[in-house]
């Protein structure tokens, strides 16, 4: 008969902290595996991400941890205390024995809690220290009432969901997250402002589905290449608010403001636009993030210095899933993943062909920008390189 470790709660989001308790519940209370299981609407308070968003963080966590499985028993919209969800449980689970990890936070009032006489009949508890807390008399109390509960040591956290929060909300990659939990939640805005609504109504259907897809690869390239996730996402999603304006609207932002220097490149809507986007985004959607707004504006034709974060959102621009096919796209895709600067510089020599072609002009600072990359490209990057004949494409 398997013995189950039920970790309910709101996970908002899960972070390490819930997933080392996990680890801890399993060998100190003889598990056989550990339940997730978030709570759609939690009695004590409302959460920030929506159940969908929680439960699919929650599944992302486990699928890395081989004792770990995810239930949606908290799901059901009638399910709101912890005995509401013992049915779903026992169906999900027939014949398991089941053990409810709580904080001690929660033990004093555990025999207080919805149904506790028909709850601590079915299933034991095991109970997780908390800074502070003291445990004896609750413990006793909570024995006195007829509850099974085991108390869990040496355990603790310095994880905590409220700070994650927090600190996601200032675009900073918080501590304590799962890669792809971090990156589920880049690619959904999830606790941030949210700016689509205002975003989709600035550009076309089209382009619109193009900013979700350099959102979603810069977010994949930033965890590969370790840049900083949340600020590659905000970069993403604002990287073509200029885009919908017109060459004359974005002629006149340009030069009142001094965006750009060169003559020729004040009447090229595509040069301008990164610009453009960068003095909107910080004077209409407030970032103040001088990283996230340098990769807004050179995410066109580059510039000397890029950062990794301007390169980063430089070749998702060009390599996001959306893009109709053209030359060298199947090979840039293929350098994006093995090295950001090559890619760029790759990236560079596709336009500067293609322009060749077609009598358009190429602009001296894009000279100094290829000059800039190939003088950072380590041995590795100049052979990955030189292996993709430009010529052939």
């Amino acid at each position: 008969m398997q013995k189950l470790g039920i970790l309910g709660g709101t996970f908002d989001p899960i972070h390490e902290g819930h997933l080392a308790l996990g680890r801890a519940a399993l060998s100190a209370g003889g598990l056989d595996r550990i339940i997730l299981m978030p709570m759609a609407r939690p009695a004590h308070r409302e959460a920030d991400a929506s159940a969908a968003d929680r439960l699919s963080m929650c599944r992302i966590a486990a699928a890395d941890e081989p004792s770990f499985l995810v239930s949606n028993a908290g799901m059901s919209s009638g399910v709101k205390y912890t005995l509401d969800t013992l049915g779903p449980l026992r169906r999900e689970f027939p014949g398991a024995l089941l053990t409810f990890i709580i904080g001690a936070d929660k033990l004093t009032a555990l025999p207080y809690w919805y149904g506790a006489e028909k709850l601590f009949s079915q299933v034991d508890f095991l109970c997780f220290p908390r800074g502070g807390i003291s445990t004896d008399e609750a413990l006793a109390k909570a024995r006195a009432a007829g509850v099974c509960v085991k108390m869990l040591s040496g355990y603790a956290t310095p994880y905590s969901a409220s700070l994650i929060r927090a600190q996601t909300a200032q675009y900073e990659d918080a501590p304590g997250l799962a890669p792809n939990v971090l990156a589920y939640m880049a690619q959904r805005g999830l606790y941030q402002t949210d700016y689509l609504p205002r975003i989709r109504t600035m550009m076309n259907p089209r382009r619109f589905q193009h900013t979700l897809g350099v959102r979603k690869e810069a977010v994949r390239l930033a965890l590969l290449h370790e840049v900083p996730v949340q600020r590659a996402a905000l970069a993403a999603i604002l990287h073509d608010c200029a885009k919908g304006m017109s060459v004359k609207e974005m002629n006149r932002i340009a030069e009142e403001n001094h965006l750009m220097e060169d003559p020729a490149m004040l009447s090229s809507g595509p040069m301008m636009h990164g610009p453009v986007g960068a003095y909107i985004a910080k004077t209409q959607f407030g970032v103040r993030d001088e990283g996230v707004l340098d990769a807004i504006r050179s995410h066109t034709i580059g510039r000397p210095g890029m950062s990794k974060l301007e390169m980063c959102l430089f070749v998702a621009d060009a390599t996001e899933e959306y893009r109709e096919e053209y030359e060298g796209l199947k090979e840039l895709r293929y350098l994006a993943d093995r090295s950001l600067p090559a890619a760029v510089l790759l990236s560079i020599q596709l336009t500067q062909r293609y322009l060749e072609r077609t009598n358009r002009p190429f602009y001296p600072i894009v000279f100094e920008t290829m000059n800039y990359l190939k003088s950072i490209l380590t041995e590795r990057e100049k052979r990955l390189l030189t292996d993709i004949d430009i010529t052939s494409i």
